[in-house]
């Protein structure tokens, strides 16, 4: 059996560390990349130190199933214990280093599979292309064809959108990674202004200071809303708040998954542990409506608090949500998508306390300002901004910070897919991505699955309107890797 596996981030790391655990026949696989940064994709290139990972270790490991396994590589690491963040009591350590954690596990992976029989090469070059007469083929950049058995798109969420028509501006920069070149860029008494105040932004701010800019820096957004931070772990293992206990009361009721069935699944939960589900309550209502500035001091200083309402919030949105997404109610995908995008967003990817504690610090000086109601921003020439809000205003730099949407198709992936639809092997969703099975991952055209692409990570329908974390993903990888080489 050969497998061709289309792209080489941190989704790929983990279907192959998930492949190297299974019991399976060895074969071939065939992992295909463009980029330099193989094993790390665009987030975990190499980069300045102030771009930390937004987490804790448990909640990055690309092992399924073992929350502990980048913990125990960070602590036969010694030296590592200098990006203590003092909030949480655990290294968060520069998205550099995460990238060595991939690039070991990706080479420990593919030795266990070579000593097991595989045989696994890297082909530094893109699928462009895909056709099927007797035998599945995909077509190179380098005009190589590999024939192969199965195959999987892991091409990741590819790369943001021009919104403000700014590309061709002086002055503007589109993609900010990897920060140590963007901020080599930038004078340091420059007014820089930054499109969103997501955690992207907060990594502009902190690669900004770090490398001693003095001028202003406006985080401007539609909502003017800021990331969550990060609470210090506690660990618990939920009895109701669980992927498979979720998917039990869904088959148990006989119709469709509900938004009220999950809100329950919560206020359950937190009732095991004796605590009210009102504190929880006020902190998703409160998020739109307490000023962003206050919300940050108040939940800084909660960092230890022991409710455990948004620790629980955060890993159902992160494994429940995605187990149960494709039995939702329609409805209540459309009020998640819309209603509820933001806040979801913010108390799902929270900041780490030692970023958050930077941005308040400036903030408080005044260096950084958050202005919320954007609406239009005009390059001048030959230089500079005026950005219009509810006034108007001018900045010197501007710097993208929003990342693309879920379900978005990479402008590299775009001729692979058009000619997997050519060959009748995927379809559209009609809300972006492709249409996939709901377990398998397994491409679908009109309810049929085809008999050799699966995909994985935001591209396949049925992910959810977030973009998958590495613990989601590494679940999913694990789900993947059996489906894969499971006999048929």
């Amino acid at each position: 059996m050969h497998i061709g596996i289309v792209g080489a981030g941190m989704a790929t790391v983990a279907l192959l560390d998930a492949i190297a655990a299974a019991d399976a026949e060895p074969g071939e696989i065939t992992v295909f990349e463009t980029s330099a940064a193989v094993w790390r994709g665009r987030a975990y290139q190499y980069d300045q130190d102030s771009v930390r990972v937004n987490a804790p270790p448990m909640a990055m490991s690309a092992r399924g199933g073992d929350l502990d396994h980048y913990l125990r590589w960070l602590q036969e690491r010694p030296e590592l214990a200098r990006y203590l963040d003092e909030g949480l009591g655990l290294p968060v350590v520069p998205r550099a280093v995460y990238g060595q954690y991939l690039e070991h596990t990706a080479r420990t992976a593919i030795g266990d599979l070579r000593g097991n029989g595989w045989r696994v090469s890297v082909v530094n070059s893109g699928v462009t292309g895909f056709s099927r007469d007797t035998d599945a083929a995909l077509h190179t950049a380098a005009d190589g064809a590999f024939r192969v058995d199965r195959a999987v798109l892991s091409v990741g969420g590819g790369q943001p959108h021009d919104d403000y028509g700014l590309a061709a501006a002086p002055g503007y920069v589109h993609e900010p990674y990897p920060l140590y070149r963007t901020m080599a860029e930038v004078a340091p008494d420059r007014h820089v202004a930054v499109i969103g105040s997501g955690l992207t932004a907060v990594d502009i701010v902190t690669g900004l200071v770090s490398t001693g800019h003095t001028g202003s820096i406006t985080l401007m957004s539609r909502s003017g809303v800021l990331p969550a931070v990060q609470q210090r772990p506690i660990r618990y293992e939920p009895r109701y708040l669980t992927p498979e206990y979720a998917l039990r009361r869904a088959r148990e009721s006989g119709g469709p998954m509900t938004l009220t069935t999950l809100i329950e699944l919560m206020d359950k939960e937190l009732s095991e542990l004796g605590q009210d589900f009102g504190t929880l309550a006020d902190e998703v209502v409160g998020n739109d409506t307490e000023p962003p500035v206050r919300r940050l001091r108040r939940q800084l200083s909660l960092v230890a608090d022991p409710h455990q309402g948004r620790r629980l919030l955060g890993r159902a949105i992160r494994t429940v949500v995605p187990a149960v997404w494709p039995l939702l109610r329609e409805q209540d995908k459309t009020m998640l998508r819309s209603t509820y995008f933001r806040t979801i967003n913010c108390l799902s990817s929270p900041m780490v306390p030692h970023n958050a504690d930077i941005l308040l610090r400036l903030l408080d000086s005044g260096q950084v300002r958050l202005r919320p109601g954007l609406q239009k921003i005009r390059p001048h020439s030959p230089a500079g901004f005026t950005v219009t809000d509810d006034t108007e205003w001018t900045a010197d730099v501007v710097i993208n910070a929003v990342n693309p949407p879920a379900y978005t198709v990479p402008r590299a992936a775009e001729g692979l897919v058009r000619s997997l639809m050519a060959a009748a092997s995927a379809e559209r969703h009609p809300f972006g991505g492709l249409t996939t099975q709901p377990g398998t991952g397994r491409l679908l055209l009109s309810g049929r699955p085809d008999r050799t692409w699966y995909a994985q990570g935001n591209i396949a329908s049925t992910s959810t309107f977030i973009a998958t974390d590495p613990t989601g993903l590494a679940h999913e990888a694990a789900r993947l890797a059996y489906a894969l080489t499971a006999p048929r």
